[in-house]
């Protein structure tokens, strides 16, 4: 780890809640803000250099705002085995990136557009990972997250 184990107890939880909900509503308001999706991306893509899914495991702010939000309210239920398995995981990867190079490639190419995309694809990601979290456990998203799935595909998992 590179901080103290303090810091990703507290305030790590906190900064990670806050910055899901700031890009999640004001990317509304600000769609530029979405913008922060992509370098949270590369962010993920260089620190899987270091290791496989270590973005995941310490730095992701979705995985860690799950971990305290549905502490609670989650069922704490197994996940269905075709969720983990790494043909549906890679199927929404593919899906969600699709998704992501359609929008783009409709965009206007400004900044605000571009944004926007993001921002909608991370909106929808919080839809299901928020369900995910209730139903089964709070980072069952995590499991079948289309990030970590290009991470576990870069490494050749």
């Amino acid at each position: 780890m590179l901080l103290p184990f303090s810091f990703y107890n507290s305030t790590w939880k906190f900064l990670s809640i806050l910055l899901v909900v700031g890009l999640a509503v004001g990317g509304y308001f600000v769609p530029e803000l979405g913008l922060g999706v992509i370098a949270l991306i590369l962010f993920a893509l260089l620190t899987n250099m270091r290791s496989s899914r270590s973005f995941c495991a310490g730095f992701c702010p979705n995985g860690r705002s799950l971990s305290v939000v549905f502490k609670r309210t989650s069922k704490h239920k197994k996940l269905p085995s075709f969720l983990a398995s790494r043909e549906f995981r890679r199927m929404l990867c593919a899906l969600m990136m699709f998704c992501v190079i359609s929008l783009l490639a409709r965009s206007n190419g400004s900044l605000a557009a571009i944004g926007k995309v993001f921002w909608a694809i991370y909106l929808a990601s919080i839809g299901i990972s928020t369900i995910a979290g209730l139903l089964w456990k709070p980072r069952a998203w995590c499991t079948f997250c289309p990030m970590g799935t290009l991470q576990d595909t870069i490494k050749g998992h």
